[in-house]
Parts: C-alpha cells; structure tokens; sequence
C-alpha cells in the first residue's frame, strides 16, 4: 500500500467533507432507537495498514427466566414494571476489516455476553491481544490472544484485580499491561502521613499473629479491631482529601502500575516494572523494545491527593533504572509517543499555573536532546498558532508527521503536524458545511481508520488513504429511514466583543403557517463543547425534533474548543456572562419564522443543570425548565463533590477563605431562588459523586417550601453519566421525563 504522500494537492484532497445529502426519510426518531444505537469505542490499524480491529458497542437484552405468573396479577407494580422494562446491558465486540478488500463484510472476532475491548494488533499483524472477563474473575477483565489463522480465543492471565491495557513489544514477545495494585501489596508505607491525626502507618496490624483483635483488649488491640472494622468497610474511615469516588466514597488506596508479561514465559505471570504509591499512566515501549515510557507524579514525600503535575518517566523491561526521563518546569505532561526510529518523542502538556483553562498542547523533543539535557519542545500546537486543546495523539507510520484529534468551533476533527507544517492542517473536518465530531481512529501502513458522528450517521466508521475516503460501515443503517433534522449554524457577537457560535434545529415536522415550540440545550463542563457531530447529543436532540420541539444550542464563554482566552472568560462569572451568551442565542433563534416565542423552555445538565437554574432565576420568558445533575451552591459542591477542584479554579479561592466568600455566593443559583418562578423538573441520580446530590435538594425544598411549581427525580443505582451509560431503561425514563413535563407547558 503506498505511503501517504506528503504534498500539498494530496492534503488537499484529503480534506474530507463528507457530504451526503440529507435524508429525509418516513419515519419519526422514537424513545426506544436509543436502545439500537451502536458505536465504535476504539479502533486498532495493523503496522501494514491491512487490517483493523474496531470495537463496537450495543445495548442488548439480557435474557432472563419468565416472570412468575402467579406475580403476574393486577396490582403487582413490581411484575407490570419487569415485564414493561426489559432487563438491558452494554456490550462490546471486536470486528475485523480487511482494508484491502472494499467488498469483504467485516469478520467478528468475539461474540456472546462477555464484553471485549482494548484490542492491539501484534507487530506481524497475525494475532490480536484484547481485554474480556476471564473464566474466573468475571468481572475483572484479563488479556486474551487470538490467531487471525484461525482458532479460538485464549486467555493468558488471571489477575484478581484484572488488566486495564495492552500494548505489544516492538519484536512481539512481550505484553505491556496496566493493572491496579492495593496498597498492602506493594513493599514498605508511603512516604507521606497517612491521614488518621496522631496514627502511623501500620501502627496496630490487625493481621499481626501476635495481636489479636478485639473491642476490651489493650490499646493496640482495640485499635486492630478498629482497623479490621474500618478494612470490612464498616464503618468507612475517611482519611483522604479525594475521598469521593463516581458512585461511593472511597479511602483504600490503590494504584495503576505497570507490567511485563513474557509470552515465552510457561506459567504466564505478569511481574511489575514499577514501583511507589502513586500511578503510572499510559505505558508504550521504546522501538528498542528494552525501555518503558509513562507519566508519572514527580518525586516527592506530598501526600498522593496533593500532587496533581506529572512528568514523564523510563524504566527498563526488567524494572531497573525506573526514574524522571522529562521534566518541565511548570508543566504537566502525559501521553509520550516515540517515533517509529526512536530519535524523538511527541507528548502532550499543559501549564500548571491556571490548570483548569491552560490548552493541552502537542510538543516534539528529540531524545538526543533530552540525553543531554536540553529540554526546550517544538510545540505543533499553542495559544497562538492554534489554541484549541489536543486530545490524543500518534506519529503517522513511515512519516515525520503526527495525527490528532481536539475540539475546535463545534467541530472534532482529525489535524496533522509536523516540523514541515507551517499550522496544522484538516485531514477529516466537516460534513457539507457542518462539522464532524471524530470518536476515535487508528493508524498504520498510511492508512487512517476513524468513527465519526454527522448529523446524518451517528457513528460511521471511514478508512482514509492515498487513493480517498470511503465508508468501512454504516454501524446504524436504520437511521436511513429516520426523519433526521440538520441544524443551521450561526454566530453572534456580544456587546463585550465574544463572538459565541450556536446551531438551531427546527422540528422534523413543521406546518405551514404554525409556529412550534423551543428548547434552549445547555452543555456541562463549564469546558464541553457542542457541535453537530456530538454523539452523545445526537439521540436527544433529534427525539426533541420528531416530538415537534425546536433546538438551538451554544458553546457560550467557558467552552472548550475556543483557546485558552474564550475558556477563561468565565472566570469568577459561571452565570451572567455565559447565561448571557445562551439567551442571545435564543434570542437569534426566536427570528426564525416558525419558533413560537410564548413557548420556550430550556435544560441541561452538570453545569447546564447550573446554567439552566440560573436562567430562570433571572430571565422570565421560559415556560418549563428542567435542571439535570447539577450544582446550585459552589459552597456544597466544594464538600460534597469529587470535582471540588472546579471552586478554587475557576473561582479563585475556597469557601473557607473570606476574600472569595461573596464571590461564591453571587455565582451559585441557589441564593437567587427567590426570584424562581418558572416551573422547574430537578433531575438527579443518587449515586452521582461528581457534583453531589444535596444541591438538588436545597433547590427542590426551597421551591417547594415556597409553593412553586416543582417536581423532583431521582434515579436509584445511577450516577453522574446517567444520560450517556446509564441503566438503558433509565436513560428512556430521563428522555421521555423530560419531554412530557415541557409538554405539559407547551403542547397543550
């Protein structure tokens, strides 16, 4: 297969638009197409560029035994409930594509209800290695080998605590793989206190053979079986700054660390390369094969929860000579990738000084450099050549160039740089006159396979070469007799200067000389970004649309995609500065002729959960409005939130601090409830530990206790990422929750 060419008519063709009509077929979009959604979570390309592995993701039903029809009488909720609401559950499988035959459909490599991922090809191109639950440890998954020459699947190791990535050797040998490791096995205690006022480390083993626990024994009794209480989980012992996981608290302590898995090796027992009381991220061998590349915390006796920098580490395969490769002054740096000759290494880093809006760059060293000392990066990327932050990165085989994915206006496309290009340069960008968002891709042989979501194709999966761009497949063929709506985008300019970009969508159906309702779409983040290629968007917003509802949506001030300058703009102004922005997007909206301005509502959720409160609390014109996951006092979410980080940041302080005190007070919605009179849905889960549940709750009884118009939800067993890979079932309930409770306002 020929390389890539480097010239310019050839980058030239190799911007891709994508363009497909629209279509336009018969049928509305429904609730339950949400459950026939499938997607591509990962895609691996052979060094040759022949084959690609893909991972592709589904809600199935889960079978289950019939229902007792002796439960099955009228009355029994719990009956009518299971047989209205299928048990479902995500699964992944790999699929392989021949790149060399357009005709050959796609060959799937696992089937059945154990998921499989993180796939890698061996060097040769003749065996993948991937990720699935093991025989024994159903929920741990654990590194399998399969032959492309036939045969079955087998599994190759057996870690309690299972395996979280893959890579290969450069001769194929040897495995690379991360997994977490308890605290209690690693050798020696952190050199950092351990949190419990006046206690050390290990002070009172409870499983000392000398010591036995017990509740009327002597001190160093009682407080082994205080230990082995708190061991159990019961109580829970907090001792950690970052105590909140997603769904619980948390205060074991583990860690990823890396191993070494010798495939020539008969008993198949990873060993551990690395060492200390902190995480090791990533992992990929140098092309010698004999050197590890990671990022790691710097060297320090600070407590684990207080270091946030990184720098990138070496050590040998055989776990000598572990230390600091790279360190710059100011920087945190992650994801090191050497080039095909090992003479440089492109990483990605971003400045420590204001961490929450500073760009995550791409910078290039030459590791010649690097041995003697001089550390000073050609960055393809920066605030003023191109601001807008890189997401994952990898060196173009056979090229001097790197690939790599950002968000930038809306859009997530494929960028290529390099010492030969002046900017970086569009490879897969935009879909007619709209932007694609680009999920993940693969590269090898000078080939580039990626899923893209358009407004047309929630997830397609597209191979790009010398020769063009063509469809590998369609992984949602049934959308093609959907009613689909394409958005018209727009940009406005606000008083202050921002220029803020925004999308309206009109319903699928519309009636001559009818107007219809609005609804104002807020993303979180504050830092997400929203365009027309956003698949976690793309079922909600065309639902609205086949319901007869109108969209528009924005990426105000405080977004990503937009550079350093545009992210920090909502610095200390969470509300009136971007719930301005979204208001003046309504406002451009409401002049399209068919927008019916006496029925307007808006949600959103994390952040727009935050933005949607505080747009009813001080605009009027809005119907219905429904809050989803969201923060309403910076104060509370400080204590009850692992995102917490988020209040110094983008505040400048914490709520213990009397300079910042009415800073958070004029930035949370919460204070301003008074002034709420629009009717209002909360929406939360009760399992979510990235913003809290309480603030929900203050919001809800405040309304309530005042008599307003006031309803709230919340789901059971859920967390924070309900709406993207919540229980399915759920994820209908939130969807059609949220519709009949605007309908009641705007369709009657």
């Amino acid at each position: 297969m020929p390389m890539i060419r480097r010239t310019l008519l050839l980058l030239t063709v190799l911007l891709v638009a994508l363009a497909t009509p629209a279509r336009a077929g018969d049928e509305p979009i429904v609730a339950t197409d949400l459950l026939r959604l499938r997607t591509v979570d990962a895609v691996d390309v052979s060094w040759s560029g022949d084959h690609a592995v893909v991972t592709v993701r589904s809600i199935e039903t889960v079978d289950e035994p019939a229902p007792d029809p002796a439960r099955a009488r009228k009355g029994d909720h719990a009956a009518d409930h299971a047989a209205a609401n299928p048990t479902y559950e995500y699964r992944s499988h790999l699929l392989l594509f021949d790149l060399n035959d357009a005709e050959r459909p796609p060959l799937a490599l696992t089937s059945g209800t154990r998921t499989a991922h993180g796939a890698r090809f061996a060097p040769k191109g003749r065996q993948v290695a991937f990720l699935r639950a093991g025989e024994r440890t159903h929920d741990a998954p654990q590194v399998w080998l399969l032959s492309l020459d036939g045969g079955e699947a087998t599994q190759i190791t057996d870690v309690e605590r299972g395996i979280d990535s893959i890579e290969w050797s450069p001769d194929g040998t040897r495995l690379l793989l991360g997994a977490t490791v308890p605290m209690d096995e690693l050798d020696g205690t952190p050199p950092w206190p351990s949190g419990r006022p006046n206690r050390a480390w290990n002070d009172a083993p409870f499983d000392d053979a000398h010591l036995t626990p017990r509740p009327d024994g002597t001190r160093e009794e009682i407080r082994a079986w205080l230990d082995r209480n708190a061991a159990d989980g019961d109580p829970i012992v907090i001792t950690r700054l970052d105590f909140q996981g997603e769904f619980d608290l948390r205060d074991e302590y583990a860690f990823r660390h890396l191993f070494i898995l010798d495939l020539d090796d008969p008993t198949r027992t990873p060993r551990r390369i690395t060492s200390g009381f902190h995480d090791h991220g990533g992992g990929t061998f140098m092309p010698d094969g004999r050197t590890i590349l990671f990022a790691a915390r710097p060297p320090t006796n600070t407590h684990v929860d207080e270091v946030l920098g990184r720098d990138l580490w070496r050590v040998s395969v055989d776990g000598t000579d572990e230390r600091p490769l790279i360190v710059l002054e100011g920087w945190d740096l992650r994801d090191p990738q050497p080039s095909a000759d090992g003479a440089q290494l492109a990483f990605i880093a971003r400045q420590s000084d204001d961490r929450l809006y500073r760009q995550d760059r791409l910078g290039v060293l030459a590791l010649r450099d690097v041995g003697a000392g001089r550390l000073d990066p050609l960055w393809l990327t920066d605030d003023d050549t191109f601001p807008p932050a890189v997401d994952t990165s990898r060196w173009l085989p056979g090229r001097g160039e790197l690939i790599f994915t950002c968000g930038i206006a809306g859009a997530r496309p494929i960028m290529v740089a390099g010492p030969g290009l002046a900017t970086p340069t569009p490879l897969v960008e935009r879909d007619g006159d709209l932007p694609v968002g680009v999920e993940s891709f693969g590269a090898g042989g000078g080939r580039i396979v990626y899923a893209a979501t358009t407004v047309d194709h929630p997830c397609v999966l597209r191979v790009l070469d010398a020769t063009g761009d063509r469809t590998l497949l369609d992984l949602n063929p049934w959308t093609n007799t959907r009613r689909i709506v394409r958005p018209k985008p727009g940009t406005l300019t606000r008083p202050d200067g921002t220029r803020v970009d925004y999308w309206i969508m009109p319903p699928a159906v519309r009636e001559s000389g009818k107007t219809h309702p609005l609804v104002l779409e807020i993303h979180g983040g504050p830092a997400a970004m929203w365009g027309p290629g956003e698949l976690s968007m793309w079922h909600e917003f065309q639902l609205l649309c086949a319901r007869g509802y109108g969209i528009v949506y924005a990426n105000p001030r405080g977004s990503g995609g937009y550079g350093y300058d545009f992210e920090r703009a909502n610095f200390q102004d969470w509300g009136a500065g971007p719930g301005g922005d979204v208001l003046a997007a309504v406002d451009a909206a409401v002049a399209e002729d068919w927008v019916d301005r006496r029925r307007l509502v808006v949600t959103g959720g994390s952040y727009g959960g935050y933005l949607t409160a505080w747009v009813i609390a001080n605009d009027f014109r809005f119907k219905a409005a429904v809050a989803q996951r969201g923060v309403y006092d910076l104060s509370t979410f400080f204590g009850e939130g692992n995102a917490w980080r988020l209040v110094e940041w983008s505040m400048g302080g914490n709520p213990y601090e009397s300079r910042v005190r009415d800073i958070l007070a004029r930035n949370s919605p919460f204070n301003q409830v008074q002034r709420i009179r629009t009717p209002l849905l909360i929406m939360h889960s009760s399992r979510d530990l990235r913003t809290g549940v309480s603030q929900s709750e203050m919001l809800y009884r405040a309304l309530r206790a005042m008599g307003r118009a006031v309803e709230y939800v919340r789901y059971p067993d859920a967390g924070h990422d309900l709406s993207r890979s919540g229980n399915p079932v759920q994820r209908l309930d939130r969807l059609n929750r949220i519709i009949e409770f605007f309908d009641r306002y705007v369709m009657n």
